[in-house]
């Protein structure tokens, strides 16, 4: 049985809850999840007086109040008791990579004996541009409401500079890529380096140094 590790901030619990609910509704052949224990979950989450109402006033600004504190608390421990009903059931079989991330199991808690590296890559984008500096943001793609790495990894992400833009197979990367653990990467740069391009490129690896698949560049000029 794979164990989930439950975030501990409200914020990420809703994340979590709504994307683990929906991975199990489109997958739930493949995992072998009942309709019954479906409806259990999706009641918890939707019904009116359940999650998604009482978290909705929870977080406003006049509608939260100790009784409706108290509620959520209550909702927390069925909703995640249902979520360890329904993870008892799934064979560790059909379990894949992406079932791993986003439904942050543990693998100490299964028969896998280590944490996965994710497959698919992180999403790198622009956060900021400043002269000689840049900021770059890597999202995971299979969590978008979440800037949390996928359980158990971290990213490494290569940079390289180039006169112009030229295709993924020629760019020349370097062997030493940096390991970061936030969402951004801050990358900076000499005078000379000013009107040339950098590419990034971004994998996730495991604690082992297993790496997933690497993403397409991403050219930034610099300035």
């Amino acid at each position: 049985m794979a164990i989930a590790n439950f975030p501990s901030v409200n914020s990420e619990k809703n994340t979590y809850y709504l994307a683990a609910r929906g991975r199990i509704d489109t997958n739930a052949s493949r995992l072998t999840v009942t309709s019954d224990n479906q409806t259990i979950l999706g009641d918890l989450l939707d019904k009116p007086n359940c999650w998604t109402e009482v978290y909705a006033k929870h977080t406003s600004t006049d509608g939260n109040s100790t009784a409706v504190g108290k509620r959520l608390l209550v909702l927390e421990g069925l909703i995640e008791a249902q979520f360890k009903i329904i993870f008892n059931d799934i064979p560790t079989s059909v379990l894949n990579t992406e079932d791993y991330t986003v439904f942050r199991f543990n693998p100490g808690g299964s028969s896998h004996t280590h944490i996965v590296a994710q497959k698919i890559p992180g999403v790198l984008s622009v956060e900021s541009t400043h002269h000689l500096g840049q900021k770059i943001r890597i999202k995971n793609p299979l969590t978008p409401e979440s800037d949390a790495m996928p359980h158990g990894n971290k990213a490494r992400i290569w940079t390289a500079i180039m006169p112009k833009k030229v295709e993924a197979s020629i760019i020349e990367w370097g062997n030493n890529p940096k390991q970061i653990t936030t969402r951004f990467h801050d990358e900076s740069f000499k005078e000379e380096r000013v009107g040339q391009y950098a590419a990034y490129k971004t994998c996730y690896e495991n604690p082992t140094g297993e790496q997933g698949d690497h993403s397409e560049p991403l050219w930034v000029l610099i300035s």
